[in-house]
């Protein structure tokens, strides 16, 4: 009996971890892909797929992987080397594109999209949201709202805004605004 009940809690501990304290757990599928707490990785050119619902979560994509992240509450990810990554983020995401990553994400207001090195970017943003890309990153930008992009170095950026996909304005030399400057 005590066997059994010390395997049960382990069992419940197991899964208690990979939500955190009060949130769900994130699901988190594909050989490669796993979870601790409220952040989960891919590693090793696998198809990873994360889930975290409504709850906050963080996702680290390496080593030419394939990787998607879902949630409605704020998606934090950093995607790395050659790896493709795309997914869904709440307010207040923060997503991250280096080296010749390829990323592909629709983020809630307040978000911040960087992608630097030779990545390739496809962003839709929400309102108060920022994106900067730099180095030889070739950027397409889409705002819904008052947003600002700002290109740096060799990097190629296409800002547009609201559904009709009117021109940004440019404010200053490599920095666009849907809305004031």
């Amino acid at each position: 009996m005590r066997i059994a009940s010390l395997a049960l809690f382990a069992l419940s501990m197991t899964f208690a971890a990979c939500g955190g304290n009060d949130a769900p757990a994130p699901t988190c599928t594909g050989a490669g892909c796993a979870c601790a707490e409220s952040a989960c990785t891919c590693t090793a050119g696998v198809d990873c797929k994360t889930d975290c619902g409504a709850g906050d979560c963080s996702l680290s994509c390496t080593n030419s992987t394939k990787c998607e992240g879902q949630t409605s509450g704020a998606l934090t990810l950093t995607c790395n080397d050659s790896s493709a990554c795309k997914g869904t983020g709440g307010d207040a995401s923060d997503v991250t594109c280096t080296a010749s990553s390829s990323c592909d994400f629709k983020l809630g207001a307040a978000s911040m999209a960087v992608c630097n090195t030779s990545a390739t970017c496809k962003l839709q943003l929400g309102n108060a949201s920022t994106a900067a890309c730099s180095d030889s990153t070739n950027c397409n930008v889409k705002c819904d709202g008052d947003c600002k992009t700002t290109c740096t170095g060799s990097a190629v950026c296409a800002v547009t805004c609201g559904a009709a996909g009117t021109a940004a304005t440019m404010c200053s030399t490599g920095v666009y605004a849907c809305g004031p400057c």
